[in-house]
């Protein structure tokens, strides 16, 4: 089996672990009551897109191109859980499919940005690190 994440990455697993808190901080938000939710005043919508855009970003960049559908196919099933998930807890969260698009939007969105140059963002602060330990 070929590994997933980027073999030229000196702390490949530290990324991912780094990547896996932001995922579980957006679980915890999304499954807190609504009316314990901080307003920041835009759409909910634009909240999931950005989210879900700032995961997709973080993890493709520290992963082989090759396999951005499967992460993309993880985020939108990631998304529609914690959609299940609000649907069901009967705290002042309800499932909805719109919020589904945004994530899904969100994570072609953070996708996109990790196959520009930007996305070798890991590798870089690699390198200052390097630098610094010299």
């Amino acid at each position: 089996m070929k590994p997933v994440l980027l073999t030229t990455l000196r702390y490949p697993r530290a990324w991912l672990c780094l990547g896996l808190l932001m995922a579980l901080f957006i679980t915890v938000m999304s499954l807190l009551p609504a009316n314990n939710l901080p307003s920041l005043g835009i759409s909910d919508k634009i909240e999931h897109a950005a989210a879900y855009a700032v995961l997709a970003f973080w993890f493709a960049s520290v992963m082989r191109r090759w396999d951005y559908l499967y992460l993309f196919l993880a985020l939108l099933a990631f998304g529609g859980g914690i959609e299940i998930a609000q649907g069901l807890m009967g705290l002042g969260r309800e499932a909805d499919l719109l919020d589904l698009a945004a994530d899904a939007a969100g994570s072609v969105v953070g996708l996109g940005l990790a196959a520009t140059p930007l996305g070798r963002w890991a590798s870089f602060i690699e390198g200052l690190l390097t630098r610094r330990q010299r």
